[in-house]
């Protein structure tokens, strides 16, 4: 999923800066739902800026005309295909985030929908993890808008199981949140680029490797080797 490093206050949450959706007197759900379908193919094979609104109307079936009569263009057609799969990727996540289960488990279950969802199709995935990161525009736009819950929902778990003891009292949920999620992005563009089957990791084995961290398991007395740090020689001035 494209996102942005600025610190910058987001919006309110449901607030976005995507434009309104095109009026669509009479239309077909079916009918956009493929021309959404052909954009994903199409963008994911030959990417966004390559990619004409005549093949994708090809591709969906319909006559060029008609895409127009859904979409303002081909940026409309990429945000609807972020605003679509984020609409349902938030509309589980809220389900697992308002669950009573442990917030670890919770955690689990979220993060799979982030890899799972685009993980089960290349070409969706190579929409978030590629095209959407072409333009620095696109990337504040979109990042900015609905990523912005998804953030707030692994935030508000994390900060949940602290209050109930089931995580350190110390974790900074912000710096958490963007632990896990930039380590499920990079896990899933190495996949992209390498061109393997499947992800080198799932949701579980990466939140298993950051909540035990990289030390090793405690001795039979309960004491845990200490990690020797190098530290740079100072040069003297």
């Amino acid at each position: 999923m494209a996102h942005s490093v600025r610190d910058a206050a987001p919006p309110a949450e449901g607030a976005s800066d995507l434009p309104e959706p095109r009026a669509q007197a009479g239309a077909d759900p079916e009918k956009r739902k493929r021309i959404l379908a052909a954009a994903v193919t199409l963008f994911g094979k030959k990417g966004f800026h390559e990619a004409r609104i005549a093949e994708i109307a090809a591709g969906a079936g319909v006559a060029e005309g008609t895409v127009y009569l859904y979409f303002r263009n081909k940026e409309d057609l990429l945000a609807a295909v972020f605003d679509d799969t984020m609409d349902e990727v938030l509309a589980k996540g809220r389900e697992i985030a308002s669950s009573d289960a442990p917030a670890p488990g919770r955690l689990v279950r979220m993060l799979d929908i982030h890899l799972s969802f685009l993980a089960a199709d290349r070409s969706l995935a190579s929409v978030f993890q590629i095209e959407l990161r072409r333009s620095a525009r696109l990337v504040e736009r979109f990042s900015r808008s609905k990523l912005v819950g998804y953030f707030r929902m692994l935030e508000g778990v994390i900060r949940d199981g602290i209050a109930r003891g089931e995580f350190r009292t110390d974790l900074v949920p912000r710096l958490a949140v963007r632990i896990l999620f930039g380590a499920a992005d990079e896990i899933l563009s190495e996949w992209l680029l390498s061109g393997e089957a499947t992800p080198q990791a799932d949701a579980r084995l990466l939140t298993e490797t950051v909540f035990r961290g990289f030390n090793a398991p405690p001795g039979p007395g309960g004491e845990r080797p200490v990690p020797k740090l190098r530290t740079r020689r100072r040069i003297p001035a």
